[in-house]
């Protein structure tokens, strides 16, 4: 027995010998592609377009010669091209941006505070703006809302909430930053590839400006204790932290400085990857020389600035950013943009901005269409030859309707102050009550002082330095002949009466009294010339007995007297076009 179970023990094992084979090894498993899920998107390039106007001075529309052009609504049918019309609208496919200046200069907006701005920002969709100098000129409270978005309003009987978030990174008052601008804003939106595919970007939006206090009245800024840290340190480490930390994908500088300076000021060192300007005024779009793009977009809705932003994902769905690509600045076509019949260019013209600007001039129509008188010179802003590049028609004008207002013999302008300009359409040109608030947008105090004529050397002298030349620009009542140096020549009569010559007076005319007119900006701003040192003199006269009063408004009273001339003179309202700054050979 046992070895019949011996032998069939040794049959087994014999026979799971005979069977055994090795064991392969196992064929590696491929490792999956990975597929696009519905939270996955393509690995590729996807492209995100930007759009940037700034410097619009209240220009929703512009009224030339009685005909309007309609410019923002022309500027948002460029915009919906891309996000899509109507029911199509996706206004995440593109970024808006505005530099600052947004409301004040343009009559139609001067007239109603900045609400058809308001509205029409807010309609538009704007993703941020900037705070420009000219924010502060009606009070930057009336301008901003208290949760650092633009204003609340009201329009057509319905109350509507802005959310345009408001952007400067540096502005303080009292020595506290203000709570009613933010620093950035981190902005989601929807770039697309080649194939119409999609996916979610985050741009960091960076407000700043420079500083510039000095281009605005006093009692508006520096004297409400606000002030302007110009240290491009805060934009640079606010865009450093957003993108180490993953917050955002790409950083936009935006700005109401000059986008080239901007760019320059920030340095190389910066992980900004767009810098987007304005207060110049000018249209640009270029790069510095290590490659930092910049791009701005011009003034009073006459252009617009372009781009789009490159991004790359790979193939975890990861996003990063890569380039700024096809910069340019678009032109408002000056034939599209108007519309005086039914249907005239609707497809050029937004239809909600159109009735927005269309009910914004009817709202003002009365003083649009309230004629004062005509000239038959044109009041335009050239220099008038032999002036030293510092007279021109319409601040001649300026200073004659400032220097009635307060029953003056002298005033002066500053050429940032000249805002307008009004050619001629043949032989005349009407004036109506509107080019009058769009002469003087700021409603500055106007104000008198005073003084003998040995005090008005005084400013006579402070405006020929480099710092005074820039408040005390134009001129009329006296000729003020002097060298190109700046050292004066002589004081005359426009009777050819000198009083003043090679350094001494005609008889007692020092002792003599002589009454000044000027704007609030020019009798606040203390722009001490840096190379002389003298400061603006009437500052130091503002708290004595020379000023006489400041308590009258000057587009209201500029009203007031042309209507007086006028009447008297048959409607004709005198503009003079002869320099009184003339230069000595």
């Amino acid at each position: 027995m046992k070895r019949t179970l011996l032998l069939a023990l040794a049959a087994i094992l014999a026979f799971s010998c005979e069977e055994k084979q090795p064991i392969p090894d196992p064929e590696p498993t491929p490792t999956p592609t990975p597929q696009p899920g519905p939270d996955k998107p393509l690995a590729g390039e996807y492209v995100l377009p930007l759009v940037e106007t700034t410097d619009t001075h209240g220009y929703i529309v512009n009224n030339d010669n009685g005909t309007i052009h309609y410019r923002l609504a022309y500027i948002a049918d460029k915009i919906n091209d891309i996000r899509g019309h109507g029911a199509e609208c996706d206004r995440d496919r593109l970024l808006l941006l505005d530099g600052g200046d947004i409301y004040q200069g343009a009559s139609v907006s001067n007239l109603q505070g900045g609400v058809p701005l308001f509205v029409a920002y807010d309609r538009m969709g704007y993703d941020a703006v900037a705070v420009g100098n000219h924010e502060f000129d009606w009070g930057i409270t009336t301008v901003i809302d208290a949760d650092a978005t633009l204003p609340d309003y009201e329009w057509e009987g319905t109350a509507c909430v802005s959310e345009v978030p408001v952007l400067c990174s540096n502005l303080y008052q009292n020595g506290s930053r203000v709570p009613f601008t933010k620093d950035y804003a981190i902005i989601r939106k929807t770039a697309m590839n080649s194939e119409g595919e999609k996916v979610e970007v985050k741009i960091g939006v960076i407000g700043f400006a420079p500083n510039y206090a000095s281009s605005i009245m006093t009692t508006k800024f520096t004297g409400a204790g606000y002030s302007l840290r110009e240290d491009y340190s805060i934009p640079r480490n606010i865009a450093a932290e957003l993108e180490s930390t993953g917050q955002c994908d790409a950083t936009i500088l935006l700005t109401h400085d000059s986008a080239n300076d901007a760019a320059d000021n920030l340095g190389s060192n910066s992980v900004i990857d767009l810098v987007l300007g304005g207060h110049s005024h000018r249209t640009m779009s270029g790069s510095t020389s290590w490659g930092l793009p910049y791009l701005q977009g011009g003034r009073y809705a006459e252009h617009f600035g372009y781009a789009e932003l490159r991004f790359s994902v790979d193939t975890t769905g990861a996003v990063s950013f890569l380039s700024v690509e096809k910069m340019r600045t678009e032109t408002v076509n000056s034939d599209r943009d108007v519309c005086s019949r039914a249907g005239q260019n609707a497809s050029d013209l937004d239809e909600d901005i159109l009735a927005v600007s269309k009910r914004a001039v009817e709202i003002s129509a009365a003083q649009l269409e309230d004629v004062i008188g005509y000239i038959d010179v044109g009041a335009t802003s050239y220099r008038l030859a032999g002036s030293g590049e510092r007279c021109s028609a319409i601040g001649n004008w300026m200073c004659d309707i400032m220097r009635r207002i307060g029953d003056a013999d002298v005033s002066f302008v500053n050429g940032g102050g000249i805002r307008t300009s009004f050619p001629l359409y043949g032989s005349s040109r009407d004036i109506t009550v509107a080019n009058v608030y769009e002469m003087f947008p700021f409603s500055n105090a106007i104000y008198v002082y005073k003084l003998t004529y040995a005090d008005l050397l005084k400013v006579f002298e402070y405006s020929l330095t480099s710092g005074g030349k820039s408040l005390f620009t134009g001129m009329t009542g006296l000729d003020c002949h002097f060298y190109s140096d700046g050292e004066i020549h002589s004081l005359r009569l426009w009777d050819g009466t000198v009083i003043y010559s090679g350094g001494k007076w005609t008889g007692d005319w020092a002792s003599r009294n002589v009454i000044l007119a000027v704007s609030e900006f020019l009798a606040t701003s203390e722009r001490t010339d840096y190379s002389t040192g003298t400061p603006n003199p009437l500052v130091e006269w503002n708290s004595t007995s020379r000023l006489l009063y400041n308590n009258l408004v000057d587009n209201e009273n500029a009203v007031l007297v042309l209507r007086e001339e006028a009447v008297a003179s048959g409607g004709l309202l005198k503009v003079d076009d002869t320099a009184h700054f003339i230069v000595m050979d």
